[in-house]
């Protein structure tokens, strides 16, 4: 009786792994937030909660849309213009954990998108990842170029977060000190949120 129970599964898996199968919402969710160059992510990024896991993986699955856009931010397969145009999608579908999982993309132009996007939907569920997100980048990050990107960093998440609690916190540029002050002010807002709930 073994052979027949084990034959059934091992047909399976290789039906799973076949050319042209729809990957699973768990490797797409992998190849989004793996980074497929060498060397280590500065600042290091947040991982994601298996929680968070879950909510992805279940929008992803909710919807077919939501699978292509994601299916577009594979950070090894595919180009910055389809990245962008993935977070685009997801913010149509209004998919805000797919979008805070773009946070932990590792091209920092897919994070500021996926900020950008996130200010727009004004879903305030994503208060706790945006504040958790913001604490990780609250660093000084040196070199030119890097340092340009990182300020905008700094800038869109202190926006996003103001536009999302309504507690507004300006930044300008690198400001690891005045977001860190900000991410102060946005969890007394969360607190509150939650005890008046």
């Amino acid at each position: 009786m073994k052979p027949f129970l084990i034959l059934p599964l091992s047909v399976g898996l290789l039906a799973s792994a076949a050319p042209g199968a729809v990957p699973a919402s768990n490797e797409l969710l992998r190849a989004a937030t793996s980074r497929p160059w060498p060397g280590e992510a500065y600042p290091t990024l947040p991982s994601l909660s298996t929680e968070m896991r879950g909510l992805v993986r279940n929008q992803i699955d909710s919807s077919k849309h939501i699978r292509a856009a994601y299916e577009k931010l594979d950070a090894a397969k595919r180009r910055n213009v389809e990245w962008f145009e993935g977070v685009a999608e997801l913010e149509q579908e209004k998919a805000v954990w797919c979008l805070l999982s773009c946070l932990c993309h590792p091209h920092e132009d897919v994070q500021i998108h996926a900020l950008r996007g996130l200010e727009r939907l004004r879903d305030k569920r994503a208060v706790p990842f945006l504040l958790l997100y913001a604490d990780y980048m609250a660093v000084f990050e040196a070199g030119s170029e890097n340092a340009t990107i990182h300020g905008i960093i700094h800038e869109s998440a202190a926006k996003t977060l103001s536009e999302l609690t309504g507690v507004r916190v300006s930044v300008q540029g690198q400001d690891p000190d005045g977001l860190k002050n900000g991410i102060k002010k946005w969890r007394k807002w969360l607190v509150d949120q939650q005890k008046a709930d």
